[in-house]
């Protein structure tokens, strides 16, 4: 018998991370928690817990239980490297790059860390960071053809390179990093057209209408959504520092719901949502709102900004007809191309390449324009490129869209202290700035294949 299995803590710790891992979050928190009690010295407990904390987007906690376990064992690559997420999103930048410097240094080929790091930094800057640039380079030259940590180096050399105005070499990169990430799985737009079509039949004006009275009257629910990247954190950022608004996030309560229905009916959510009866269609909506309300109890208003949630407007209005639809939209090139370059947590499955990427954006165009021809006046959009350019005008029209007075610190919405677990949870703690668009102009030719995929939405 291995000594790990005669380890009782060992064995506690392997029983609380099978927990995590099954999603059952609160027992496993409970695991860890009683190993702690047992031995609060015992820094690989600190270490999960902070991890499911997290996770879980308790990050007050997560800090603490990632600072206690570093102080207890300085050693761990993994735990500097998570406790440098934690700070990154809670807006402590600068610890975050110290973070995963420490990571790095005890493990030079720690591919998350660098690729972290490399989102930090501003490499048009070059020599303020060239020994950073230069051991991810070393990192990357060392890994593995095709392996993960492969995969997020060049994520993070990608990042450089275009910074530092080496177009071609961002292409190879990215190209690279997508091809590892997609693997053996492809994308198929004439399966997504076909979901598309599939919402797009159910919620028709005539649904809509005929279903007006079957939800809940609640204005608490603000939903924020868009293609990814195109201004949803900052939008969030903005009405979340208004005294009386609740910036929730991403919440997946929407999404979950879809998945049930359609792993239940073996149908598109939208065919199953319309087979339910008023009464069930009610309960559905009180739900959702009570844990809404669960979250901010004093908030007037409570913002979903989960970018996915444009598949699910149809089925939100319904439920909500009193809610609030902010949709956020951006310049077609430059809301591609930051998609394509960014890493996500979540991989979009219709971004690993241009011509897909190109295709999508044409579709989701589409959907958009239904959800306006059924929901005449109810969606309000905003524009990222006039939101960037006067904010000072934009920001009051935004509040008032959502039933709200503009409050000064909605003006300055860097300033808010609030934890931001998405891919701008950099950009969000910067003041409003105009240059994002600027970055496609910089690679010209390299961009041909997303030009022609646009077509005319370019």
């Amino acid at each position: 018998m291995s000594r790990n299995r005669q380890d009782p803590l060992k064995q506690a710790l392997a029983r609380g991370v099978a927990l995590h891992r099954q999603g059952k979050l609160q027992e496993a928190e409970q695991q860890f928690l009683s190993i702690l009690r047992t031995r609060p010295d015992y820094a690989p407990a600190h270490h999960t817990l902070g991890f499911l904390y997290y996770q879980a987007d308790r990050l007050d906690l997560s800090l603490r239980e990632l600072q206690r376990s570093v102080e207890l064992k300085s050693r761990n690559a993994p735990a500097w490297n998570d406790l440098g997420n934690t700070q990154r999103d809670l807006g402590q930048l600068e610890q975050a790059a110290q973070s995963y410097q420490r990571a790095i240094k005890l493990d030079p080929d720690y591919a998350l860390a660098h690729c972290a790091l490399a989102q930090l930094r501003d490499h048009r800057q070059p020599d303020a960071f060239e020994a950073e640039y230069k051991s991810l380079s070393q990192a990357y030259a060392r890994s593995r053809s095709g392996s993960p940590e492969r995969r997020d180096l060049a994520w993070g050399l990608a990042r450089a390179a275009e910074q530092r105005g080496e177009a071609e070499r961002c292409m190879e990169l990215l190209g690279e990093a997508h091809r590892i990430q997609r693997g053996d799985r492809r994308f198929s737009i004439d399966a997504a057209a076909r979901y598309f079509d599939a919402i797009q039949q159910v919620f028709s004006r005539e649904f809509i209408e005929a279903n007006a009275d079957a939800g809940d009257d609640s204005e608490l629910p603000v939903f924020v959504f868009g293609l990814p990247r195109s201004g949803t954190s900052l939008v969030e950022q903005i009405l979340a520092s208004h005294s009386a608004v609740h910036g929730a996030g991403e919440l997946r309560m929407v999404g979950n719901l879809c998945g049930d229905m359609e792993r239940q009916t073996q149908q598109v959510f939208a065919a199953a949502f319309a087979r339910l009866d008023a009464s069930t269609r009610r309960r559905v909506a009180r739900d959702l709102e009570s844990r809404l309300r669960k979250l901010a109890p004093r908030a007037r208003r409570v913002v979903d900004k989960m970018p996915a949630n444009y598949l699910c407007v149809g089925m939100l209005a319904t439920l909500f007809p009193r809610a609030k639809f902010i949709h956020c939209r951006r310049d077609a090139l430059a809301n591609c191309w930051s998609i394509y370059s960014t890493r996500f947590s979540e991989p979009h499955t219709f971004a690993d390449s241009l011509s897909d990427l190109g295709a999508y954006y044409r579709r989701y165009q589409e959907l958009m324009a239904h959800w306006d021809a059924v929901l005449p006046g109810r969606i309000y959009h905003l524009d990222y490129e006039q939101l960037v350019a006067s904010p000072a005008e934009q920001i009051p029209a935004l509040l008032e869209a959502v039933g709200m007075d503009c409050e000064a610190a909605c003006l300055n919405p860097e300033l808010t202290e609030r934890a931001v677990r998405t891919a701008s949870s950099v950009q969000v703690r910067e003041p409003i700035y105009t240059h994002a668009n600027d970055r496609v102009q910089a690679l010209g030719a390299c961009l041909a294949p997303l030009r022609e995929a646009l077509g005319d939405a370019a």
